[in-house]
Formats: structure tokens, sequence, C-alpha cells
């Protein structure tokens, strides 16, 4: 999407968590092409992503680039910051795995190849739960993507049925602080 595609300057994947649930997230940042096809090509790569990347994937490869995930997972913390970081993480979420990288890494010594395009099959491709979170925010200037309905926010008369989203912004921050009552912060 960013070399072939030339379609934003920043495109990354990976796992990424909120508090006890992982997700996939893929972003791709763009100043040429709006929200709608940038969404849509993630989405076609990765639909495609088993037949174009992981089915090329050689078993040697694949090896490699576990072998090189256990050594970043076993890698000691170079700083204090480094090892409190990533133990407030396991406070926060209330694991308490302080081992977790060690444990992570034996696991990952008996995955296959076979086992991650299993993983991926059960859960990309027949899952069927997939939640779709697009979002487009201007750097500078217009969105070249459509603007987004507003919400008046929340009130007994404007409840919406389960399943059905809304959009939440503000468009003016000094009509929002004068209808909040709190017009004096400058």
């Amino acid at each position: 999407l960013r070399t072939k595609q030339q379609l934003g300057y920043i495109v990354s994947s990976g796992v990424r968590a909120n508090g006890k649930t992982r997700f996939f997230g893929f972003v791709v940042q763009s100043s040429v092409a709006p929200a709608d096809k940038l969404t849509k090509a993630a989405l076609k790569f990765l639909d495609n992503a088993r037949g174009n990347v992981f089915d090329k994937i050689s078993t040697a490869d694949f090896a490699v680039f576990v072998k090189s995930l256990i050594a970043r997972k076993t890698e000691p913390d170079k700083q204090l910051v480094q090892e409190v970081t990533r133990n407030w993480a396991e406070i926060a979420v209330d694991r308490l795995q302080f081992d977790r990288p060690q444990r992570e890494a034996a696991a990952l010594l008996d995955v296959t190849k076979e086992d991650m395009l299993e993983f991926w099959d059960r859960l990309y491709v027949q899952d069927g739960r997939r939640l779709l979170i697009s979002e487009s925010v201007p750097s500078v200037g217009a969105a070249k993507s459509a603007k987004p309905a507003m919400s008046g926010g929340y009130s007994p008369d404007n409840v919406l049925p389960v399943g059905v989203g809304v959009t939440l912004g503000i468009d003016d921050i000094k009509l929002y602080r004068t209808q909040m009552g709190s017009n004096s912060v400058p």
C-alpha cells in the first residue's frame, strides 16, 4: 500500500491491545487519498494476504521470522522504564504474568507456518465477527473525504437502537463551551 500503490506515507500493522482484548490494527496515513479509498485498499490487501503473502513464505523464512521474534522477546530490558512499563501493563489488565515474554518465546518454539495459516483462516477468514473502524483525520486543510455527520450529544430523546452507530464531535469549540457554561476558558 505504501511502496507499490503509494497510497500513504505511513503504513503499519500489528496486534494491539485494549484491556484484555487483543485486535489486529492496520494503519494507513495518507495526504493523497481519501479515507474510503484507503479503507478499500486495506481490506483488499487483508482479504488477499493468504495467497499473496502468507502462502509465499517458505518454511525456512518462517523459521527465521520465528527465531527473530524469540530473540526480540527474550532481549533483556535496557532501561528501567521498559521493565516498569511492561509490568504495569500486566497490572493494568489484571493478568499479572510478569514472565509473559519468556512464556511467549517458549510457545513460539513450537509454532509452524501451518499453525499461522490455520490461525489466519480461523480468525480472519472464517470468524465472521470482524469489526472495521475507519477514521479520517485531516492534518492540514480540508479533508478529501466527505465530512461525517455530527451528533448533538446525548439526550433521552435521541437514543439510538443497539448496533446503530453515531459520530460524535465538536465543530465550534467556543459555541460548545458557551453551551456548557464554561466560556471563561480561553
